[in-house]
């Protein structure tokens, strides 16, 4: 009878949709400048159609397309410094159709590389974005 208990316990977790997200797998294999949203690809930072730009004092990064009509926007409550490091930003982003917001989200810093590339990821939401420190 346990055993049976233990199936239908197990069955009726798998069903509820409760997604786990890997960071090794959602963000830290990706090599481009990019938002993740549960999984999703939400932005990719083209080299050909695409800049870059910083806001040094603001802590901001932004990633554009040439006619400015899709975005990245992530600003962060210091700057990104080592692995680890924990810290809070603010990032929107262009959709197909819309303009998402999410306000003052707590990140980890997971990565920073020699080139200065920054994989940074929020647990709650399950959110990773990866940007450049020019």
């Amino acid at each position: 009878m346990r055993k049976y208990t233990y199936i239908l316990l197990a069955s009726l977790l798998a069903l509820t949709g409760c997604k786990c997200y890997d960071v090794d797998v959602i963000l830290l294999e990706r090599e481009d400048l990019s938002l993740t949203v549960k999984g999703e690809l939400q932005y990719s930072y083209d080299p050909l159609t695409c800049q870059i730009g910083q806001n040094v004092t603001e802590n901001e990064y932004r990633i554009y397309d040439d006619a400015l009509s899709n975005w990245l926007i992530v600003r962060c409550s210091e700057k990104p410094t080592h692995e680890g490091q924990e810290l809070n930003a603010t990032i929107s982003w262009t959709t197909a159709d819309d303009i998402r917001k999410e306000n003052d989200l707590e990140f980890e810093v997971h990565k920073i590389d020699s080139k200065g590339k920054i994989w940074m990821w929020n647990n709650s939401k399950d959110i990773g974005v990866v940007i450049q420190e020019l």
